[in-house]
């Protein structure tokens, strides 16, 4: 998978589970600690998050990382 494709899929699975608990994406922002057009960006797959945003990300929503990473 060429990475601009993964970082879309990536950002994609992250606005799931943001919008599956009900968060805007302030926040979300605010509770991980994160800039809203950071966040944004990253849900477009425009911007490349650290696996430790990631972890923080999933904690927040309260489900595990590795669910990021699952894709048909």
């Amino acid at each position: 998978m060429a990475y601009k494709v993964f970082y879309k899929k990536l950002g994609a699975r992250v606005r799931h589970y943001r919008k599956d608990k009900e968060l805007t994406i302030e926040k979300l922002a605010e509770l991980v600690n994160l800039n809203v057009s950071f966040l944004g960006e990253m849900e477009r797959g425009r911007k490349k998050p650290s696996l430790d945003t990631l972890c923080k990300i999933a904690k927040v929503l309260d489900i595990d990382v590795c669910l990021f990473f699952k894709f048909n």
